[in-house]
């Protein structure tokens, strides 16, 4: 195994997969399966500065949409900026996504570090990845606070698994309910029943599902991803918006991969306590088919 940290972009060989990460969003910039890449990556990787591109960003502290940025903690109100209409997504730009992260290596783990004071609290976000098996990522996400705070980490890596377009990818996990959205804004209303098959074969998602096991497979013609996590729940996004972001895998401008994002349950806000730890894990096994 190789790990080299090269002007806060970390390369990492294991197996037969090579990895990009980035001290900006704690994030996966970029993995190869041997030549083929398996990401949607920016041609450009300037790109990543602008605040509004997620790719393979860490996302917190609080991921997906947030209307009028408020949150609500006990009796203390707090506000979110807000970069939609009416809305905070993905926290806005005091987002995890928009941070620059300290990193240190430990023999198979990159460990990135950001400290902040929010929610009235003094708090410290932890995200290591470790790269113990071949062909396979495992992302640990612990934070610790000094007051209450509502919490919901993750990735937003946008996986192609050596594909140009969604529509040669399949999704199979075991859910029969999700949390539906606001057609104007994509906020969660509430669940509802779910009882078709993920197609993205002309499918367009931007959606919430509640996972029976917590267990999520992508395929690509030659790939298979397995997605493992502690989570309740997941976010299927089919890059269905025009972003003006050039990417390796494709020239298309729409649906060149999807974003699957384990997370915590949208209406049911994760609060956490003074000194209690949030832990969360998520991990990405590849292999060819």
């Amino acid at each position: 195994m190789r790990i080299e940290n090269i002007n806060n972009f970390l390369y990492v060989t294991k197996g037969n997969l090579k990895i990009v990460l980035s001290c900006l969003g704690a994030s996966i910039v970029e993995i190869k399966y041997d030549d083929d890449l398996l990401t949607m990556t920016p041609i450009n990787y300037d790109d990543l500065n602008r605040e509004d591109i997620y790719y393979g960003k860490t996302i917190g502290p609080i991921a997906n949409r947030i209307k009028d940025g408020l949150v609500k903690i006990d009796k203390n109100t707090y506000y979110l900026p807000l970069n939609e209409k009416g809305v905070s997504n993905h926290s806005g730009k005091i987002g995890l996504s928009n941070q620059m992260f300290d990193v240190s290596i430990e023999k198979e783990k990159v460990i990135f570090i950001y400290k902040t004071h929010m929610f009235d609290g003094d708090m410290t976000f932890k995200v290591i990845y470790s790269f113990t098996l071949d062909n396979q990522i495992r992302i640990d996400y612990e934070v610790r606070t000094t007051n209450k705070a509502v919490l919901s980490l993750t990735n937003h890596t946008f996986f192609a698994l050596g594909e140009s377009c969604v529509d040669n990818l399949s999704v199979d996990m075991n859910v029969d309910q999700y949390i539906e959205s606001d057609k104007e804004t994509l906020l969660p209303l509430s669940i509802k029943p779910y009882a078709q098959d993920i197609n993205l074969n002309g499918g367009s998602y931007d959606s919430c599902f509640l996972l029976k096991d917590k267990r999520v497979i992508l395929e690509s013609t030659k790939y298979q991803l397995i997605i493992e996590s502690n989570y309740p729940c997941v976010q299927i996004y089919t890059d269905n918006f025009e972003d003006g972001v050039l990417v390796k895998n494709t020239s298309l401008k729409t649906r060149r991969a999807v974003a699957i994002e384990p997370e915590d349950n949208l209406l049911e806000k994760t609060l956490i306590n003074k000194d209690e730890i949030y832990r969360r894990y998520i991990v990405y096994s590849f292999a060819l088919k």
